[in-house]
């Protein structure tokens, strides 16, 4: 897969995740668990585009915490105790300006050698609800998946005991879990 193929794909995955996350939110118990249990990559382009759009303090924070990341030509914002340091109250002190990895969580695109480009869904109150939905669309589509899905709900109801969760999304559903929500107007209120 070429450099151009492999940027319409990562495109394509973010734009689907987006197409998702319209019909969720945040609830009031998540607390802020991606930004402290998550460790987000962010190409030079993004980092530097951020820096010029928030406050003083937040870029003197970024500044001071930004490290080259495993991945080529990134950065992660990290500080001594693991979590991002811009999260304040367990809210992030960049909203309207975060990373693009933050807008997708709690899916991660990440690079595969083959396809180019894969996706997760990583554990967070959130995610619970996302699963429970794709179970629910899966009800129609695969009884064996939809039990399967449905127990994984279950188990993992209560995040606080289960950090290590992560369910691999298949692309060719993505388009059918959205037209499931927007028929069933899973919509945020």
């Amino acid at each position: 897969m070429d450099r151009k193929q492999r940027s319409e794909k990562y495109d394509w995955l973010s734009s689907k995740t987006q197409s998702i996350l319209k019909h969720y939110s945040c609830p009031e118990s998540c607390n802020g668990s991606c930004c402290k249990n998550h460790i987000i990559d962010f190409n030079r382009k993004e980092y530097e585009k951020i820096l010029k759009n928030i406050d003083k303090e937040s870029v003197n924070i970024l500044k001071s915490n930004a490290v080259k990341s495993e991945l080529e030509g990134c950065y992660k914002a990290i500080n001594a105790v693991g979590q991002c340091p811009l999260l304040l109250n367990s809210k992030c002190r960049i909203y309207n300006n975060r990373p693009e990895a933050c807008r997708n969580f709690p899916f991660v695109i990440y690079p595969d050698a083959e396809a180019g480009f894969g996706l997760t869904l990583l554990l967070c109150p959130m995610s619970v609800k996302i699963i429970q939905d794709y179970a629910q669309w899966y009800k129609s589509v695969n009884s064996t998946m939809y039990s399967k899905l449905s127990a994984v709900s279950e188990q993992y109801k209560n995040i606080d005991k289960n950090s290590d969760f992560c369910i691999q999304m298949k692309e060719h559903n993505l388009e059918s879990f959205i037209e499931f929500l927007e028929k069933e107007g899973y919509y945020l209120v």
